[in-house]
């Protein structure tokens, strides 16, 4: 036991070193080599995990879901509806300087997915799942009395998946043109004003 704890520590401690480089450079800077500098590790210790650099970014990139799907899970064990609707959405969005780390990194990795089929299909891989997961949400929204009974919540899923898409995009690009208390009141707004009610009818 203690010996795997050891190596999940040592996972992070190599994905934190890629995350680090690639605010600093971007990701064609974090070859093996520069990871395990950046670690204060031997070559040899990352190449233990990571045989290739292209491994290293997919663990990298996955960890970022990962440590996001930690948090969501954590914030539905809000007895409260409201709360936790919209603590599990928070958590997608970059409404805290965590978060905001998160998604600038994230970003980088999309860009480089353009250049590598392994990266694009994990990005694609993420989208499906933050979309089944918003369909979930909207799925228990709708048990609860907060859809019209007709809706499709597939429909109204996409169009929750958009908006929370576009609040993150503006905060991560134009951060003058919205807060992040205004994106978080917009956000509990559409969810539980009439705006997914009205788009579902």
């Amino acid at each position: 036991m203690v010996r795997t704890i050891d190596q999940e520590a040592r996972r992070r401690e190599i994905v934190d070193a890629v995350w680090r480089i690639l605010e600093r450079g971007g990701l064609e800077d974090a070859s093996v080599r520069k990871v395990a500098a950046e670690a204060g590790l031997a070559t040899g210790s990352v190449r233990h995990f990571f045989g290739t650099q292209a491994e290293l970014h997919a663990f990298a990139l996955r960890s970022l879901s990962e440590r996001v799907g930690e948090r969501v899970r954590r914030a539905a064990a809000e007895p409260d509806v409201r709360t936790r609707v919209v603590a599990m959405l928070t958590e997608l969005m970059p409404l805290r300087d965590d978060t905001t780390r998160e998604l600038r990194i994230w970003l980088e990795f999309v860009h480089r997915s353009r250049f590598d089929e392994n990266l694009a299909a994990i990005v694609a891989e993420q989208a499906a799942e933050v979309r089944r997961f918003l369909t979930h949400v909207v799925t228990g929204l709708g048990e609860l009395g907060h859809l019209c009974p007709t809706a499709d919540h597939d429909e109204v899923a996409a169009g929750l998946n958009a908006f929370v898409d576009g609040l993150t995009f503006e905060l991560l690009t134009a951060p003058a043109l919205l807060t992040r208390e205004r994106a978080f009141a917009l956000l509990e707004s559409f969810v539980f004003g009439h705006h997914m009610r009205n788009a579902a009818e």
